[in-house]
């Protein structure tokens, strides 16, 4: 690929080590399918010597770069503001994580640059410019995530999509990318052979069970065990601790979510208090 811009801030190790390049987007809402599928992807390709390149941005986003650093891998945030402006900054230290295992954030904006409506679409298409991949995951009619596949159409980049159900969404913008094209993602296997690329990867994310795993006495899910009522945990770092799929976790979060169990925050997961009963 052609080398990176030379307008490019950047903070971190710049540019990344050199081999392949993929980025992961779709929903700043996603469901915790796509949630699963976006973490899942970026650590088996991180594992597997992808760069996994994504923006920073809630949801998707934010899955992929966790699955990369889960993977051991180096990932990179691409900014619609400065360097220097980290948006959300609820995403303070999903950054300084990124910097930590040898990634970059990168922008070309000038430092101190705030978030504003129209540097979205142009950061997309940087995004695309810097990938030989961009795998869409989740994403609404009119998504953002678009506007970088169609930059990479327009680049001559592999795009890819997940398919998702055909009752959310969610899923019409990866839909509507297959249906025109597009490389259909199930696994990471699916994105490396895409990039003739082989290695190996973890199982499919979209073959984990879900709800299935230990309980506690009295039916409790162990998942309970390790959640607080004022520090959250997101999936990835739920799956780690109990040595589970990320899909798995996301699925039981999902149940106890829905059970009253469990409150789910920008920043994870929470133990939900139910007044009159016992902590859940």
């Amino acid at each position: 690929m052609s080398p990176p811009e030379p307008h490019l801030r950047a903070r971190g190790k710049w540019p990344p080590p050199d081999g392949p390049r993929v980025a992961i987007v779709g929903s700043r809402r996603p469901s915790p399918y796509g949630e699963a599928v976006a973490e899942q992807l970026g650590l088996e390709l991180a594992r597997a010597g992808v760069v996994v390149i994504s923006g920073l941005a809630l949801g998707i986003d934010a899955a992929a770069h966790r699955g990369a650093l889960n993977g051991g891998g180096v990932t990179v945030a691409v900014m619609g503001t400065g360097v220097d402006v980290i948006y959300p900054a609820a995403h303070s230290a999903l950054a300084e994580a990124i910097l930590q295992a040898g990634g970059a954030l990168v922008s070309q904006f000038p430092d101190g640059t705030t978030p504003r409506r129209h540097n979205f679409p142009a950061r997309n298409y940087t995004m695309a410019a810097l990938s030989d991949a961009v795998v869409v995951v989740e994403a609404a009619e009119g998504s953002g995530a678009l506007i970088t596949a169609e930059a990479a159409l327009d680049l001559h980049k592999e795009v890819m999509a997940v398919p998702g159900s055909v009752f959310s969404p969610l899923s019409v913008g990866t839909h509507a990318l297959i249906r025109d094209g597009a490389g259909l993602v199930q696994n990471a296997r699916d994105v490396l052979a895409a990039l003739n690329l082989g290695g190996e990867v973890l199982d499919d994310p979209l073959s984990a069970p879900l709800g299935l795993g230990f309980k506690l006495p009295g039916g409790r899910d162990g998942i309970l065990s390790h959640l607080s009522d004022v520090l959250a945990l997101n999936a990835a770092e739920i799956a780690r601790k109990l040595q589970l799929p990320v899909a798995e976790v996301l699925g039981r979060l999902t149940a106890l979510e829905l059970d009253g169990a469990v409150k789910r925050r920008q920043d994870g997961y929470v133990r939900a208090l139910r007044r009159g009963k016992e902590r859940a």
